[in-house]
């Protein structure tokens, strides 16, 4: 069996797979580096994440000791594209580009997997799976609002990516802000379809929830009313685990609670697919895209575990 174009080996490919388990036509998870950055605003590097998270993923060890199997082969196996190239597009044409790149595996029974830069390049993935998934629900896990109307005059600024997920019409559940501007609380105010849990009222341990998941995890779950599909900003995590960021913000969320989450959504909703976006690499220190990599696997051992349940 050989692997056909377009299509990466151990390798290149995410968990450092052979064949078959890293063929297309045999895999039921597809991995989609789209490698995209045009206005971070703090720290660049962001577009080089998705291949270090790939080089840091054949580290992961294969067994989950909570769920007691491997999950690529609970999948049938983990494929990975080539990356794409832009080729120099920005803004609507990088968005419009990154669309045209997923679209063609959405409802192919496959789980997608799209690792971009910026959060930007979510913005294509998202709308590639709303053309399947008119109804879906958009789960935001991110330190920032993301809600301006534009951003240094750019609409497809980093920091403006949910307010156009919001104007195409998709309810969108936020978790774990914590840096916002007044324009996007207004916007948040103003706009039935979002419901943002900010960190400082689920995570502080003298807020209503007292910082338990247990506690507030059901509530992110009862505001998510179809099935879910999950946009991963690193940021979301506390800088303390994952400080290869391009806009790093302490008081994030933890590695139990992001998992017993993501548990959460796939056991009651279900995960349609996600995306992973702005890691930026410190040359040298391997251990944040490393991290992103095993929570990735982990994800997907949750989420595949979730579609048994349904």
């Amino acid at each position: 069996m050989t692997l056909p174009a377009g299509w990466e080996g151990p390798d290149r490919n995410f968990l450092g797979i052979d064949e078959p388990w890293c063929h297309p036509d045999h895999a039921g998870v597809y991995v989609l580096p789209a490698p995209y950055e045009h206005t971070s605003s703090y720290i660049r590097g962001s577009d080089r994440g998705p291949s270090a998270i790939l080089e840091a993923s054949a580290q992961v060890e294969f067994y989950d000791e909570q769920l007691r199997c491997e999950p690529y082969r609970e999948w049938g196996g983990v494929a990975t594209a080539s990356p794409l190239e832009l080729n120099g597009k920005v803004d609507r044409a990088a968005v419009d580009a990154i669309e045209a790149f997923v679209s063609p595996h959405v409802g192919s029974g496959r789980f997608l997997v799209t690792l971009t830069g910026e959060h930007t390049g979510a913005l294509g993935a998202i709308r590639a799976h709303a053309k399947q998934y008119p109804q879906m629900t958009v789960v935001q896990i991110d330190a920032h609002g993301d809600l301006r109307e534009a951003y240094q005059d750019n609409p497809f600024s980093h920091a403006s990516v949910m307010a156009r997920v919001v104007e195409d019409g998709l309810p969108l559940v936020q978790v774990g802000i914590r840096s916002i501007s007044s324009e996007e609380i207004a916007r948040i105010d103003r706009t039935d379809r979002i419901k943002t849990f900010f960190a400082a009222t689920i995570l502080d341990p003298s807020g209503p929830y007292e910082g338990k998941a247990a506690k507030w995890i059901p509530d992110v779950v009862a505001a998510c009313r179809t099935p879910v599909y999950l946009t991963f900003d690193c940021d979301g995590l506390d800088a303390s685990i994952i400080p290869a960021l391009g806009t790093p913000e302490p008081g994030g969320l933890g590695w139990y609670d992001t998992l017993n989450l993501i548990t959460a959504l796939a056991d009651g909703p279900g995960i349609v697919g996600m995306d992973i976006s702005e890691i930026a690499p410190i040359e040298g220190f391997v251990a944040p895209q490393f991290s992103i990599a095993r929570l990735i696997y982990r994800m997907l051992g949750r989420i595949r575990a979730g579609r048994r349940v349904h």
